[in-house]
């Protein structure tokens, strides 16, 4: 991927008559169970089809019926082309929805502001708890493994990585990674910090009032930051004035 200057290269199409010198965002992933795959700054949502988890019946009944067959048979080497070809089915499925989204979006902007991600880690498994008597505590796993299967099912890491670079080039537009940091604490329209938990899904600001679902918000804070904005954080001081802003 190019390491260009966004501002510069909307410019340069600017000059050149280009129909749509718009800056679009694309905000991932689907942080709560894949409620969005994607939510661009001009408030547009998309969800993704979950492939996977619409075959998943499917594949529990193949696989099952191979386990009970025996090992090198005939019949159990047919199940396994089943369910290899099912899961062939679903990767297709799932790469031409991508090819279709990152379509849609090189359509309608210019230069495409998209998280940084590292899906590694957000896939990773939650340590666990042990209390004072040694006894392992609940620490979440279990919900995080439906959110791991939803972060697989809607392949972000293939989709940022490859597909939507892939079709920009093609296209002649601009792919920027930006540093989410702060993006879902913060409030697209004044900047201030609004502390959000991960099962909180709107954002609503206490200081100027703005309402918006959550990852309309970050699609909107994404672009911002992409365009130069530093995220900050407003206190209020013992005297109640606005203390000085400071980077967050």
């Amino acid at each position: 991927m190019k390491d260009l200057d966004p501002e510069s290269h909307c410019e340069k199409l600017e000059r050149e008559g280009s129909r749509n010198p718009n800056r679009e965002v694309w905000e991932s992933p689907p942080f709560q169970g894949g409620e969005d795959v994607n939510a661009c700054s001009d408030g547009t949502r998309k969800q993704p089809p979950k492939f996977y988890r619409q075959a998943e019946d499917k594949l529990a009944k193949l696989q099952a019926k191979r386990d009970a067959r025996a090992k090198g048979s005939k019949p159990r080497r047919k199940l396994n082309e089943r369910i290899a070809k099912l899961h062939q089915r679903i990767a297709r499925q799932r790469k031409q929805w991508h090819f279709e989204t990152a379509g849609e979006l090189v359509a309608k902007a210019d230069v495409i502001f998209v998280e940084d991600l590292k899906v590694s880690n957000l896939a990773r498994r939650n340590k666990p708890k042990q209390g004072e008597d040694g006894a392992f505590l609940p620490n979440g796993q279990s919900a995080k493994s439906g959110l791991n299967k939803s972060f697989a099912d809607a392949g972000i890491a293939g989709f940022l990585n490859e597909i939507l670079p892939y079709k920009a080039a093609k296209a002649g537009r601009l792919v920027v990674k930006v540093n989410p940091a702060g993006t879902s604490q913060h409030c697209a329209i004044c900047l201030n910090r609004v502390p959000k938990e991960l099962s909180d899904r709107w954002h609503e600001c206490p200081h100027c009032g703005a309402s918006m679902p959550r990852d309309v918000n970050s699609g909107v804070l994404i672009k911002k930051v992409g365009l130069g904005v530093r995220l900050t954080i407003k206190r209020e001081s013992r005297n109640g004035r606005r203390s000085p802003r400071r980077t967050a």
